[in-house]
């Protein structure tokens, strides 16, 4: 596993997350194959963030650049809102509720999709960029964090 793998994964999210979608489409939704899509998120989340944090996280957290550990605290600040919007999510979007209106938990999965491309855009335009420039061993750029 490498850094650039991390830019594959965020593709898999999305994928996956277009999967719920498509067959939360149908009518009805196709249940079993939308559990085993929730089911393979939660897999392919929690791979995702482990790879992430142990190949970018703790690298940039354990850096002497405070440039490099605000973008770890800004990392960890905003992975813990989203994982509380998940949790939100798939506490209000029970199998009963996707049943009863499935066009609405699809614009909700959209809304959550469209939560994690803001993130994704972050991560992939600094975060993961200054923890290859670490992994490089290259000198830190002089700038403020953002």
């Amino acid at each position: 596993m490498t850094l650039q793998d991390l830019y594959e994964e965020h593709r898999e999210l999305f994928r996956i997350g277009e999967k719920l979608i498509h067959v939360a489409s149908f009518d009805p939704p196709h249940m079993q194959e939308l559990i085993a899509a929730r089911r393979e998120m939660a897999q392919a989340v929690s791979r995702h963030l482990g790879n992430e944090a142990r190949l970018a996280l703790m690298p940039l957290s354990a850096s002497t650049d405070p440039y490099d550990r605000a973008l770890a605290r800004r990392y960890t600040s905003d992975l813990l809102s989203m994982r509380q919007s998940g949790i939100a999510h798939m506490g209000l979007w029970t199998m009963e509720a996707i049943a009863a209106d499935p066009r609405e938990y699809r614009l909700a999965v959209r809304a959550q999709l469209r939560m994690m491309a803001v993130r994704r855009t972050w991560e992939e335009t600094e975060f993961l960029p200054a923890a290859e420039r670490l992994a490089t061993g290259q000198r830190p750029l002089l700038r403020a964090a953002g």
